[in-house]
């Protein structure tokens, strides 16, 4: 099963909107959220490849998200920058 990841502070909202708990309850889920070790995850960036034409027969592709560059003719894209890590999906919508 792959893990889901949510942020701390968005529990703990949604913990403070349940209307049916006392105040003790409440407190005590979110002093127990906030004791809840971390997860090593780092945020997704969303890029794209930007193609540039420098009159050759490959072209150019630059990352915009990092400015990385790298010649390309028949081998496509990468589906991630290999310089910053960025996922080639085209931006986040």
């Amino acid at each position: 099963m792959m893990d889901e990841y949510i942020r701390k502070q968005d529990a703990v909202d949604l913990v403070n909107k349940i209307s049916n708990l006392d105040l003790k309850a409440k407190g005590g889920i979110c002093v127990s959220l906030a004791n809840l070790e971390k997860a090593d995850v780092v945020p997704v960036v969303h890029g794209k490849w930007m193609k540039e034409d420098r009159g050759r027969v490959e072209y150019c592709a630059v990352c915009d998200q990092c400015g990385f560059d790298w010649m390309w003719s028949d081998r496509g894209y990468f589906k991630f920058c290999p310089n910053c890590g960025a996922k080639m999906d085209g931006g986040e919508s």
